[in-house]
């Protein structure tokens, strides 16, 4: 049996370790900026994308991958997982339903999935290496399905921002407070609700703080945690930082760093984190 993990660009990246012979493919978003497109590929020159973003004055936006690009990888042979960022800040879920739809039309009996992961970036990360393991367990794609769904529900996500350029951009903060905070060194932390929403929890000030404010929360919020994943938007050094401060509280736990791709990296900015854990 062929198994297919199709994901969109907010994963933060396409290699993955599995003994079955699984087919990893990504679906790109477009992330456009003062009217030029940058499509989410690995080609992508992030480091141009984030001095543009600084540079822009007005807003900016994304484009989810259309049906048709979902579509093009559901009609590969073998059985199809989608893995799509939360569908609560982003079109992407319901454009792969809508692909799943037209490929039902032709192949009733053709076998897809799509998951939700109410998160973005390392979310999506835990889940493609739970699902790898499933099918590598042998479980069919009934079981694994069912076992997702649980699973999702359980993995966790908190984010640093250092930067509130593009809140004020899109109008979710006034220019005065946006600048207050840059000036001073402000970071917004936020989490990640059961329904995939963000909630901005505090404002801390310093990187210090930032990486005690996250292990805080991984600790109220008492979820036994097996692994955790960061995505750094170029900021390496604190992502190390939280990667040891995890492994002082939890000496056996994984702990995988990634740099973010576009999406991620847009709305992290530079030198924001984004951590998911479960």
């Amino acid at each position: 049996m062929k198994w297919n993990i199709v994901m969109d660009s907010s994963c933060d990246t396409d290699v993955y370790e599995h003994e079955s012979d699984i087919r990893y493919e990504t679906v790109p978003f477009v992330i456009n900026v003062d009217g030029t497109d940058y499509v989410d590929t690995p080609d992508l020159d992030l480091a141009d994308l984030i001095d543009r973003m600084a540079e822009s004055k007005t807003a900016n936006r994304t484009s989810c991958p259309s049906p048709n690009c979902w579509y093009e990888q559901f009609m590969r042979e073998g059985n199809v997982f989608a893995v799509t960022i939360s569908r609560e800040l982003s079109g992407s879920y319901n454009s792969a339903v809508s692909a799943m739809n037209m490929v039902h039309e032709e192949d009733p009996d053709k076998k897809i999935a799509i998951f939700n992961t109410r998160g973005t970036g390392p979310t999506a990360i835990i889940l493609i290496r739970r699902l790898s393991r499933w099918i590598d367990e042998g479980y069919s794609f009934e079981e694994i399905v069912a076992k997702a769904e649980d699973f999702i529900g359980n993995i966790k996500i908190i984010f640093a921002l250092s930067s509130f350029d593009n809140l004020v951009k899109n109008g979710r903060m006034s220019r005065i407070a946006g600048f207050v905070a840059n000036r001073l060194g402000f970071w917004g932390i936020g989490i990640g609700t059961d329904e995939g929403k963000i909630h901005i929890k505090a404002k801390v000030r310093g990187t210090r703080k930032v990486v005690e404010t996250m292990i805080q929360d991984m600790l109220e919020r008492r979820v036994p945690i097996e692994q955790v994943v960061i995505s750094h938007c170029f900021n390496p050094e604190v992502a190390e930082s939280i990667r040891k401060a995890v492994q002082e509280k939890w000496a056996q736990i994984k702990v995988d760093i990634y740099p973010t791709k576009g999406l991620d990296s847009f709305y992290a900015e530079k030198n924001g984190l984004i951590v998911s854990w479960h």
